[in-house]
């Protein structure tokens, strides 16, 4: 070959050489301008799937100083429900917040003093562990094991609620202990619905309390919801916690609404006890000069309006019935319209549930009915006799609050004369023209005619 040649074809070798150099620069590039996409394929929509766990389900005679958890993916790191792994896994009982150290696609949890000899451990994956697409478990799943030969049966279950409200308190906290051991407790959360399961408990006796965990900090916070009780569990326990703030002050009086002149609204600033409702011996109302007003009934606010509800319609539909005009007709025909258009409305509702509820593959629950009634800071006083214009004080002696704790406490109020209408003038009472009518001419005086 000549050296032309040579000369040729070298600079064909470097031509193909840079264009492959340029095509490598431009995937690249294209690849760095879309990180999150995904190589080909359909995009992942599903949770983590929990492969193994060591040591298994159910083995005893345990002597691993923690457990690991496989998943078919990466998880990440920081799940949904809080800042860390920590706030989504569950080791129960324990003696404080267990490690959780991340492999990736596992997870190991460790105890903070390693694992105590013949105890049955329950590991609880909560709702919140995701992937890295955010994709998040929305089921628990709990795992036992024990190191000693036997894993125990004791069960208790129940539901949460919020006293004040009897609304069920999801995500509320619950722990047991054993004696003067508070440092190691058996632990559960309740579920969305307000249910919660603490399982694998030894016969003994606990003292079991909830905490409606507002920060999820897994603590009692001041001002913070919470409730204990002591029972002895031997097998299976159904128990109902309700928890309530708690304090060390009594329930004072804070506000006193004048409604009419017979009936006064008066407001607490913490509930009072249920066992324990307050009497009109209890309850003291005096004039300026001193003199007594007695009050003839006190009742709970919310069994006041809802008697007050029932009422307001029951007059409303006499008054209708009563009135015979033709607007007493037509109000009448409405009523009776609405009435009839909420029951078919109730029926049609009743009908689309229930075929919501045979396409639903999954098992309805329905929400747990509290067993009390809420503890309200807020009562209303009827009179014996109207109270007009001036200044008074109310004195309410022993009001038990919901703490257990009696209090003495007084208010004053006023009630304020009623606005009276300003006398009508002369000018107003004339009779206004409408407008667009001008008023008549004066014709003018005649004068006499000349002589």
């Amino acid at each position: 070959m000549t050296s032309r040649g040579r000369r040729v074809t070298s600079r064909g070798r470097r031509a193909a050489a840079l264009l492959l150099a340029a095509g490598c620069v431009a995937a690249y590039a294209a690849a760095c301008a879309s990180p999150g996409s995904p190589p080909g394929g359909p995009v992942d929509h599903a949770a983590p799937v929990i492969l193994k766990v060591t040591p298994d389900s159910g083995a005893t005679g345990v002597r691993s100083k923690g457990v690991t958890v496989a998943f078919n993916e990466v998880v990440s790191e920081r799940p949904r429900a809080g800042t860390d792994l920590g706030a989504v896994v569950l080791l129960s009982p324990s003696d404080g917040a267990a490690r959780v150290d991340w492999h990736r696609d596992a997870i190991t949890v460790r105890p903070r003093k390693g694992f105590r000899a013949n105890t049955a451990y329950a590991l609880t994956v909560l709702p919140g562990l995701s992937d890295l697409r955010s994709n998040a478990i929305t089921s628990p799943r709990t795992f036992v094991f024990s190191t000693g030969a036997s894993i125990p049966r004791g069960v208790v279950r129940g539901a949460v609620f919020d006293w004040t409200t009897v609304k069920p308190a999801g995500l509320a906290l619950i722990d047991a202990t054993v004696g003067g051991d508070t440092s190691f407790r058996w632990i559960a959360k309740t579920d969305s619905s307000g249910r919660y399961a603490l399982p694998f408990l030894p016969s003994d006796k606990y003292t079991l309390r909830t905490i409606i965990d507002a920060n999820q900090n897994g603590r009692l916070d001041p001002r913070e919801l919470w409730d204990s009780v002591t029972v002895v569990v031997a097998d299976s326990l159904r128990l109902d916690l309700y928890a309530f703030m708690h304090d060390t002050l009594g329930a004072r009086i804070v506000g006193v609404d004048v409604k009419d002149s017979l009936t006064l609204r008066l407001v607490f600033d913490r509930a009072l006890a249920l066992d324990s409702a307050l009497s009109p011996g209890q309850v003291e109302l005096r004039r300026a000069d001193s003199s007594r007003v007695r009050v003839r009934s006190l009742v709970r606010a919310s069994a006041f309006d809802s008697v007050a509800r029932a009422r307001e319609v029951a007059v409303r539909d006499s008054t209708l019935r009563a009135d015979t005009t033709v607007a007493g007709r037509r109000g009448r025909a409405r009523a009776d319209s609405g009435r009839v258009i909420a029951q078919q409305d109730s029926i049609e509702n009743a009908r689309v549930e229930a075929r919501r509820a045979e396409r639903d593959t999954v098992k309805r629950v329905p929400p747990p009915v509290p067993a009390r009634m809420a503890i309200t800071p807020e009562f209303v006083a009827e009179l014996d006799e109207p109270i007009g214009p001036g200044a008074y004080r109310l004195t309410v002696r022993n009001a038990l609050s919901a703490s257990r704790v009696r209090r003495t406490s007084e208010r004053t109020f006023s009630r304020a004369k009623p606005v009276e209408k300003p006398p009508e003038s002369k000018a107003d009472s004339t009779v206004k023209k409408p407008p667009g009518v001008s008023a008549p001419a004066t014709k003018p005086p005649v004068k006499p005619p000349r002589q």
